[in-house]
């Protein structure tokens, strides 16, 4: 039988198609050698070393850098002390032949990532967009800076609060013009990033509220991102939220004793989500009371049920039914679309009733929805 090959543009047009079948591809592998380079692009695009085994099956599979598929790998997941010493160990070695990764992420363990050197992964790769990192501080930063082309940052960091260190700031910095996710927004890493030389340009950010502190360090993070700013969540989760301002676009007259997270400096700001542990939201209604909506869209609120007092105190209710009133007329005048989600524990009886007494004009619009979860879930 006569053999007449494909060309090698169909060829790669079905290992393209095949992208998320590895099993199939690693049959095309077996099948002939001119299958090999195709698959491997999709066979090794992601690639997580979690354990000290992991990386050594990888160098004895693999011991020929200009031959490994290193070069195939744009999504690189290292996880754990032992793992990332062993990357640390050969400068200029195994590691560096991931030059081409998109996507990095480093987790090292709190009790042993001050050992750990992240010298080696200075500039890996000159198409990093995005990096994922748990390791103390300021190591960190200097890692960060290598990166030119870096849009998206997550940070979360184990160092406490409180510690000091000199940093120099290089003459650069990254882009920062993507997402921005601090787990724990502690002052000293929020200073250390608004003193980047080339600014802070995110346009999405997340952030956690654990004390009075993170307030100030996340206004004035807000700040520094004004101009490009679109959408912000927020977390708070400590005892006495009740007295946290969020502002939006300010109010004429505050409480003195209020604190306040001002946001009110944002001209683009499209989506506005807010997620609380406390059922008053005393805070949340101020922050809506004045406006100026030329671009906000979304306003969504995440309530835990489990912390509302039975029965529920009048002056919590009175709270949110003013802010019922408040978010329903932002839907009529402004187009501001709210969504507003209770969640409560999987067989927790006698809620279904509530969140129609709290926001009745909500509730008949149909924005209003109670989610069951279970004990160990979260937000």
């Amino acid at each position: 039988m006569s053999y007449y090959p494909l060309p090698p543009e169909i060829l790669d047009l079905i290992a393209d198609l095949l992208h998320d079948e590895p099993a199939a591809l690693k049959e095309c592998c077996v099948a002939s050698k001119s299958w090999v380079p195709r698959t491997r692009k999709h066979l090794f695009a992601h690639v997580e070393f979690h354990t000290p085994n992991s990386v050594e099956v990888w160098k004895e599979t693999f011991p020929d850098p200009s031959n490994s598929p290193a070069r195939h790998t744009r999504s690189l997941s290292i996880r754990g002390f032992p793992v990332a010493t062993a990357a640390g160990a050969d400068i200029g070695g195994w590691i560096r032949t991931f030059n081409r990764v998109v996507h990095l992420r480093l987790e090292c363990p709190y009790e042993e990532d001050h050992q750990v050197s992240l010298t080696p992964f200075h500039g890996l790769s000159p198409d990093i967009k995005s990096l994922y990192l748990t390791c103390t501080y300021p190591a960190a930063f200097d890692l960060v800076c290598s990166f030119p082309l870096l849009e998206d940052l997550e940070f979360d960091p184990f160092s406490h609060g409180s510690d000091a260190f000199e940093w120099d700031a290089p003459p650069t910095s990254p882009k920062l013009t993507g997402f921005l996710n601090l787990g724990v927004p502690w002052g000293v890493v929020v200073r250390q990033l608004l003193d980047f030389p080339n600014g802070l340009h995110f346009a999405k950010i997340m952030v956690w509220c654990f004390t009075v502190t993170d307030i100030k360090s996340i206004t004035d993070l807000v700040s520094r991102c004004s101009a490009t700013l679109k959408s912000f969540t927020v977390y708070y989760c400590f005892s006495g939220a009740s007295t946290l301002l969020l502002r939006l676009f300010g109010t004429s007259s505050l409480p003195a004793d209020v604190v306040t997270l001002d946001l009110s400096e944002t001209t683009k700001l499209e989506d506005v989500e807010f997620r609380c542990s406390e059922p008053n939201v005393r805070s949340i209604t101020m922050a809506l009371q004045t406006a100026k909506f030329e671009s906000l869209q979304r306003i969504t609120i995440l309530a835990d049920a489990t912390t509302f007092a039975n029965p529920i105190e009048e002056t919590i209710c009175q709270e949110w039914q003013d802010l019922d009133r408040l978010l329903a007329q932002l839907w009529t005048s402004h187009s501001v679309c709210p969504k507003v989600t209770f969640k409560k524990i999987k067989g927790w009886g006698g809620f279904r009733d509530v969140p129609p007494s709290l926001l009745p004009e909500l509730t008949r619009r149909g924005v209003v929805d109670v989610v069951e979860y279970g004990t160990t879930d979260n937000y």
